[in-house]
């Protein structure tokens, strides 16, 4: 080899090396494909002195892009069908006998020699890179680690780009949506910087108009009970904050959740206030209105109970009249009972009502005794075995009396109405766990394990063939455990289908529930 020869492999080999540095330097300055797709081809061409060079970006087995420098690159265009069907079947090819036209029929004159390589990244071929040749072409080792080389680089800036434009686009549909969406919505990462803020978001907080993604969550959200949400989103059981009215006068009802990457990492935070202030306004004027009738039939069941007391001081009644008259007046209680539950259950419900507990000391087990001294008639009127029993010791209570009462009455009631005749009703109240523990006890139907999750709703009663006689508000439950609730406690039931039930309800014996707010009273 002449030192002319070696002197142009070494500033070939230069060359190339100085090609790869600045692919290098491209790909990590994340220039477009653009940008570096024509410097790669422009190198490949000057280093290998081929006639023309394409590099084709492929979605699946199609050909989706084609770049191209040299003077014989637009004829070879006809070619890229056969060459990337090789490529695809068969990997990196060459072609440069001296016979090479029998070789590749296929080549457009006047080319005769090509070698064509894949452009794999990630184990995804993203195309492939080859150079034409008008004159038969031997491939040295350099040539081929060369261009092994830089369709490694070209892959990467390939993947790197479409990885970008991918999530590009889904930034911008997500962006997209979340503009549309008239929710506010706010996308918080681990270190609690905001990502993504929708426009009614901007406008709930009054952010800045200046770009507020990336600064701190508390910068722009100024309201603690929202805060603290972010700060326990993570936790499983979480308290979530019920509602949030803005300075505007509209309700929302925030929800937080978390946001996890495609490998099922936590990466962050959504909170999404939905506007439930229509929902607010339905609901109070359903409540307006059902309270207001509700008072409004107080007042002629009231008339109707007194006259139907009056008839016997009018003159003496037959039996049928007697019969009817019996009949009218248990009409008459049992609506009167429905508009006492429906205000109570208006009064009582978590989101619409205001109802304020009005705690007095009182007596629990005279409250107990009345409640069951008034059922002892109706328990014998079935007939029922009607017991109960009262332990030693019970304290006095600093609870609302009114509200206490109707929860003791409904549970004792309800056992006595959906027990079959000749059954069992057994109350008892005692002290268990540091709670007043008041449960009532039956050897009815029972209840299966699906009744018993949906038993406590509002609305809700449970539909049985033996009960179809029963009269019901589905209320009464659900006023049982919103009472225990408001006191701190619960109330669940225990059954058994064909063996019966018993309901329970606790008060725990402590802070506001004692007399003076301390210790226990006597």
């Amino acid at each position: 080899m002449t030192f002319e020869e070696l002197q142009a492999q070494l500033n070939q080999y230069t060359e190339q090396q100085q090609l790869l540095l600045n692919v290098t330097h491209q790909i990590a300055g994340s220039l477009g494909l653009d940008e570096t797709i024509p410097h790669i081809l422009g190198g490949v061409q000057r280093a290998i002195q081929a006639d023309g060079v394409r590099l084709l970006l492929t979605e699946g087995n199609a050909s989706r892009q084609a770049y191209a420098i040299g003077p014989q690159a637009e004829a070879m265009a006809e070619a890229d069908a056969q060459v990337l069907d090789l490529v695809s079947a068969h990997g990196e090819i060459e072609i440069s006998s001296d016979d090479v036209r029998s070789n590749a029929l296929f080549l457009p004159a006047p080319l005769v020699s090509l070698i064509a390589v894949p452009l794999v990244a990630h184990q995804t071929q993203h195309g492939l890179l080859w150079a034409g040749f008008s004159a038969p072409h031997t491939f040295g080792d350099a040539e081929r680690a060369f261009l092994s080389i830089l369709a490694g680089q070209a892959a990467i800036a390939i993947a790197n780009a479409r990885s970008f434009e991918s999530a590009r686009r889904r930034r911008e549909w997500l962006a997209a949506v979340l503009a549309s969406t008239p929710d506010p919505v706010l996308v918080v990462d681990r270190e609690l910087c905001l990502q993504l803020v929708n426009p009614p978001a901007q406008a709930l907080f009054a952010a800045p108009d200046e770009d507020v993604i990336g600064q701190p969550l508390d910068q722009v959200v100024r309201v603690p009970g929202l805060l603290a949400l972010f700060r326990e989103g993570d936790q499983p059981e979480a308290p979530q904050m019920m509602e949030y009215t803005a300075e505007n006068g509209q309700a929302y009802s925030p929800r937080v959740s978390t946001v996890e990457t495609e490998s099922g990492q936590m990466a962050g935070w959504v909170l999404v206030l939905r506007d439930i202030s229509h929902f607010k306004r339905l609901n109070d004027s359903m409540s307006n209105f059902l309270s207001t009738v509700s008072h409004d039939m107080r007042s002629p069941l009231t008339f109707m109970k007194g006259y139907l007391d009056m008839l016997g001081m009018i003159g003496t009644l037959n039996d049928k009249q007697v019969e009817f008259v019996d009949k009218i007046a248990v009409g008459v209680v049992q609506m009167s009972d429905m508009v006492e539950k429906v205000l109570e259950a208006g009064k009582l419900d978590p989101v619409t009502g205001s109802y304020e507990l009005l705690r007095e000391p009182c007596d629990v087990v005279e409250i107990i005794e009345k409640m069951v001294i008034g059922l002892v008639e109706p328990a014998n009127k079935k007939p029922l075995e009607f017991t109960w029993t009262i332990d030693p010791d019970i304290p006095m209570l600093n609870v609302d009396r009114a509200m206490l009462s109707s929860a003791f009455t409904n549970l004792a009631e309800n056992a006595i109405k959906y027990t079959p005749e000749g059954g069992s009703v057994h109350v008892h109240v005692g002290i268990s766990s540091d709670e007043l523990l008041f449960q009532v006890t039956d050897n009815g139907y029972g209840i299966s394990r699906e009744n018993q999750d949906k038993l406590f709703k509002r609305n809700v009663r449970i539909h049985r063939k033996e009960w179809k006689r029963v009269k019901g508000s589905g209320l009464g439950l659900f006023i049982v455990k919103n009472v225990a609730q408001r006191h701190g406690g619960d109330a669940w039931v225990d059954s058994v289908e064909g063996e019966g039930s018993t309901f329970y309800l606790s008060i725990p014996l402590e802070g506001p529930n004692l007399v003076g707010g301390g210790a226990r009273g006597t």
